[in-house]
């Protein structure tokens, strides 16, 4: 009860904030990305956003044509994110309720936004649910996505997301830093 709560207020400040610039690149395409790491169906990416922002991206894909992304932008944002090519959800951003859960833990009931072939949902100040998130996802071994009447839409294994976790905190760390400038090869 007390993560959704936590999680709901994060969605308020973003709604009551309105459209800030950095909301626009969590919808932003990619300029370019570097492939930092992989390990089993997970990738570690760095991307440079059409906007100019960095983000570092851990993602797996299952064979249902879902992807499950992690991402951390320069920022200190996270975003949860789950995308399919079967979506269409249009192009305005709207509110959408979905759950997680992995392997046999309790559900986690998210508040995020949709748009296009995407979920999400972000944190603006990272905090002990989402270091309990990430741990769990870190030692499961199954992740499922639902709807708001948690009705199973896809999973993921997570099989590899310690190792590729592991990498992330490397990437986000040069992100935060102000480095990971994709155009510097020296840095």
């Amino acid at each position: 009860m007390f993560r959704k709560l936590r999680l709901l207020a994060v969605a308020a400040v973003l709604a009551v904030m309105g459209a800030p610039s950095f909301a626009q690149s969590e919808w932003a395409g990619y300029d370019s990305w570097d492939t930092l790491y992989s390990r089993g169906s997970w990738r570690l990416d760095r991307n440079v956003h059409t906007d100019g922002f960095l983000s570092c991206e851990s993602r797996t894909a299952n064979n249902n044509d879902f992807s499950f992304s992690l991402f951390t932008w320069q920022d200190g944002r996270v975003s949860i994110r789950f995308q399919s090519g079967n979506w269409n959800f249009g192009d305005m951003i709207q509110d959408v309720e979905f759950v997680v859960k992995i392997d046999n833990r309790p559900i986690w009931n998210l508040t995020g936004s949709k748009a296009n072939d995407m979920i999400q949902v972000t944190i603006v100040t990272p905090d002990n649910d989402l270091t309990r998130f990430l741990r769990e996802v870190r030692a499961g071994n199954t992740l499922y996505l639902g709807n708001a009447n948690s009705s199973e839409i896809t999973r993921f294994s997570l099989a590899g997301t310690t190792a590729t976790l592991g990498q992330h905190a490397r990437c986000e760390d040069t992100i935060l830093s102000g480095g990971g400038n994709p155009s510097d090869p020296f840095l």
